[in-house]
């Protein structure tokens, strides 16, 4: 009797002989078949070069939540850092996309922040949609650290946003000062979040649990920090990072009396390849500290 392997995919258990046979099932040799034949192969690399040559003809929003739940379905094997083999060149050290929501009262907002940390200084860092479309006109790029000791550059590029910035195909682009440069492709998806925060009353939040985390994924991480407002800008007085057992309100004495804005941030993180992939929701508020308190 010929052995049956069974498969995970997309929430359908689906069971076939074993060895290559299953890949007879695929009569048509096209990139997304090949794309669910790399995810049951768990082959990775070609399953993720599989879904860019997708993403460069897609024309439906059916075959876009497809590809989205199959990008989520390869994170259960280790989170995205499989999805690339490529390394760094070794003057990059570090990359992070960043898409960021921020949630005031009456205002909502939109970023994609990226951070790069390098040993050689960045001209421009560029994040485009395919095919070739600017993300935002509204964006700054600067140097906003360096270490002396390791020689390493951080630098951060800016994109405010209209709106969320949707799930699909990017290219990334660092370019250095002496011309050369570095590129990758980068697919965005509908984030499956774990968490998420919402204010409970005027001084505290709340935590929701939404889903089971995977669990070879971080745990997403709560940043709290308090901003006061002097001189026109406003600087960051206190801050604290929770990666477990996540609060819901600020330590006792902590801020000195005055009016603050309060901001509380839950970070997931996810990985492709090398590079890290971030979805930050933020909400914030005016908090004030009375002398009674």
């Amino acid at each position: 009797m010929m052995r049956k392997k069974c498969f995970f995919l997309l929430g359908v258990l689906t069971c076939a002989p074993s060895h290559s046979v299953y890949a007879s099932w695929f009569e048509q040799n096209t990139p997304l078949t090949q794309a669910h034949e790399h995810l049951l192969e768990d082959d990775l690399p070609k399953m993720f070069n599989s879904l860019v040559e997708v993403w460069q003809s897609v024309d439906s929003n059916h075959l876009r939540s497809h590809l989205n739940d199959l990008l989520l379905q390869s994170l259960s094997a280790d989170c995205g850092k499989s999805l690339e083999r490529a390394s760094f060149p070794d003057w990059i050290k570090s990359l992070a996309v960043r898409r960021v929501e921020i949630q005031s009262p009456g205002r909502d907002a939109f970023q994609l922040l990226i951070d790069a940390v390098t040993t050689s200084q960045i001209e421009e860092v560029s994040f485009t949609r395919w095919v070739d479309h600017s993300i935002s006109l509204d964006s700054s790029f600067s140097q906003i650290d360096s270490d002396n000791v390791t020689g390493e550059l951080t630098y951060v590029k800016r994109y405010n946003l209209n709106n969320r910035l949707p799930m699909g195909l990017y290219r990334l682009i660092v370019s250095r000062k002496n011309g050369e440069s570095w590129s990758s492709w980068v697919i965005l998806d509908n984030p499956k979040t774990y968490h998420t925060i919402h204010w409970r009353s005027k001084e505290q939040w709340r935590v929701e649990k939404t889903a089971i985390p995977n669990r070879y994924c971080p745990l997403p991480k709560m940043r709290v920090s308090a901003y006061s407002y002097n001189s026109g800008k406003y600087s960051e007085v206190w801050k604290q990072t929770y990666e477990s057992n996540y609060p819901s309100e600020l330590p006792p004495n902590t801020l000195k009396p005055g009016r603050y804005v309060l901001a509380v941030s839950m970070n997931h993180q996810r990985w492709q390849g090398p590079m890290t992939i971030e979805q930050s929701q933020v909400i914030s508020k005016t908090y004030d500290v009375s002398l009674e308190e």
